[in-house]
């Protein structure tokens, strides 16, 4: 269990290594911290064969996962944590018996709590003894003096797991290669660039002070739920601009006045117009992620803001998103294997494809409807 009263570098787990799942572990690994993984086949990441042994191993585990999977993925560990507890004695020591997780995904304050429900109620594994059989039991022991007792010692606990409410505001950590000096191959002296982490919850003693400055992470509340809000406030500035932009590029890319709004927005909004063109082909890869952070959103400004039609505009926005993943050929894009959308005139080329496609299957619809109704009036 990691403590501020200790030394020992931490082991971290992470679920899983996507891209901000690997620039993490690249920052952990190059500060000589222990990185595990379940089954993803990463150089000088520790590969372990299941929850089971994670929470055998791990100190502190990370969720980054896409947000429709955050709730799925804390149970997996919940339920990995009722069966490796004598595992992780016997290697940690009887005393190592708290892990802390970590929620790191976009997700909405009442998912939060939704997962903190879970980790917050640990499963009995024997009922209470009522109290009746308590008197019997203390009248047995009594008179039986100092007879051993012949009873089976009761099973174990299961891991005790800490939560915490987070989220990553920024581009997964990066070496700064200009920091570096020549000849010099210490990476725990070369800057590197990092996302802001944002925490909020009850047990900010458990965390080193090294980590949480390594890591970019800062406690902003003691109430869960809080850096979760913070993210969805900010995502809904920059990812749902983002969207907004696909519409109107798409949109003047159709009518033919494109090239006029990126000189108007070059002219009169040059900020704007370059934050626009950021987001337009930086998306394509991250797409299918943002369908749900956009939904988590909106359960944000619905459930803690309480704007209804918060929740439904955000709702909105993971239909351009979820649009833009299934409907065209931009789902395709893989990080580092990029094809189409390296424009926004490609973008907006690629989503108007798209478009099309659906117009022409539903006039196709539309016209098998159309002849099966004048079929059945013989006309």
């Amino acid at each position: 269990m990691a403590s501020s009263s200790t030394s020992v570098k931490p082991s971290v787990g992470i679920l899983s290594i996507g891209d901000m799942g690997m620039g993490i572990a690249k920052l952990l690994l190059a500060n000589d911290y222990e990185v595990l993984t379940v089954s993803a086949g990463r150089r000088q990441i520790v590969d372990v064969a299941s929850d089971e042994e994670l929470l055998t191993r791990a100190d502190i585990i990370l969720s980054i996962v896409p947000p429709r999977d955050a709730f799925t993925t804390a149970r997996r560990v919940f339920n990995a944590s009722r069966s490796a507890g004598d595992a992780r004695k016997a290697k940690k020591g009887p005393a190592s018996n708290q892990i802390v997780y970590i929620d790191l995904n976009a997700i909405s304050p009442r998912t939060v709590a939704k997962i903190n429900g879970l980790f917050d109620v640990m499963p009995i594994t024997s009922p209470p003894p009522t109290p009746s059989l308590t008197r019997r039991l203390t009248r047995t022991l009594s008179m039986a003096g100092s007879q051993q007792s012949t009873s089976e010692p009761p099973p174990p606990p299961p891991i005790d797991i800490r939560f915490l409410d987070g989220g990553i505001i920024g581009s997964p950590p990066s070496k700064d290669k200009s920091s570096d000096e020549p000849n010099n191959s210490n990476d725990q002296d070369s800057t590197w660039k990092k996302p802001s982490i944002p925490l909020s919850g009850p047990h900010e003693s458990l965390l080193t002070p090294a980590l949480l400055t390594l890591l970019n992470m800062k406690f902003i509340s003691g109430k869960l739920g809080t850096a979760s809000a913070l993210k969805a406030c900010f995502a809904s500035l920059t990812k749902g601009f983002t969207a907004l932009s696909i519409l109107s590029y798409t949109t003047a890319a159709t009518c033919g006045v494109l090239p006029e709004l990126k000189s108007h927005l070059e002219e009169y909004m040059p900020g704007l117009a370059q934050r626009a063109e950021k987001g337009l082909t930086g998306m394509p890869p991250k797409a299918y992620r943002w369908v749900d952070e956009m939904r988590e959103i909106g359960k944000t400004f619905k459930s803690s803001g309480g704007m209804k039609f918060g929740g439904e505009m955000f709702e909105q926005a993971a239909e351009v998103y979820r649009f833009v993943a299934e409907d065209t050929v931009l789902g395709n894009e893989k990080t580092g294997k990029r094809k189409r959308g390296m424009t926004v005139e490609d973008v907006a080329e690629a989503v108007e494809e798209g478009v099309q496609r659906k117009m022409q299957k539903r006039e196709g619809k539309d016209e098998k409807l159309e002849l099966a109704w004048r079929g059945s009036w013989g006309l």
